[in-house]
């Protein structure tokens, strides 16, 4: 198991590869957009068989489709890197310090189970009245919607997502048959640097009472 001050310095590492991995994904969607559209039957049939089977069609997929689906399974795996990272801080303070309970026998779930599970076993200070950390818990409401309604938000039943939506530069939602949530790679790269800005302060705590 990791030291308690090890938690954190391995989970900002995660995160900075994670931000390249963003970053890259974005760059690639772009590339394999530009290679679908001069793609040309009479000149290169093997790419237009072998890479698009034919297929004529695929440009609003590339273009808008295809990296919508994969920024929303982004945000899923970052939510989920948090959780997992907030757990392992809770679990290495409980291994330490012999606590009364461990987090599995704390009731509750989640982000909201491990925050207090810090804040009132293990006496660490959680920054939860600041911007980054309410970028996160709004992050897992967004989440929770891809998670449980594949990106469909619903006017009565999603009112706290359809807020969130609405206060975001970088998040939208485009009404069809059903409202689509939209997710931009800015709003990714704010949700990265809000966890990062968290974990420093928890790290901070830590080694200040260490």
């Amino acid at each position: 198991m990791q030291k308690s001050e090890q938690v954190s310095p391995y989970f900002l590492y995660d995160l900075e590869k994670f931000r390249i991995f963003v970053e890259l994904s974005t760059q690639h969607w772009k590339e394999e957009s530009i290679k679908y559209d001069q793609s040309d039957i009479e000149t290169d049939e093997r790419t237009c068989w072998d890479r698009y089977k034919y297929r004529t069609d695929l440009s609003a997929h590339f273009n808008e489709i295809f990296p919508q689906y994969q920024k929303q399974s982004y945000l899923l795996m970052l939510v989920s890197l948090f959780e997992d990272y907030l757990n392992q801080l809770c679990n290495s303070l409980h291994f330490e310090n012999e606590f009364c309970c461990s987090l599995k026998e704390y009731s509750g779930s989640g982000i909201e189970r491990a925050k207090k599970y810090l804040v009132k076993i293990a006496n660490i200070t959680v920054p939860t009245g600041t911007k980054g950390w309410s970028q996160i818990i709004d992050a897992r409401d967004i989440r929770n919607i891809i998670a449980h309604n594949a990106g469909h938000l619903d006017q009565e039943s999603h009112k706290k997502q359809m807020k969130i939506v609405s206060k975001s530069q970088h998040l939208n939602s485009e009404q069809y048959a059903r409202i689509h949530l939209n997710i931009e790679n800015e709003y990714l790269l704010e949700v990265i640097g809000a966890m990062e800005e968290v974990a420093k302060v928890l790290l901070d705590d830590i080694r200040t009472n260490a």
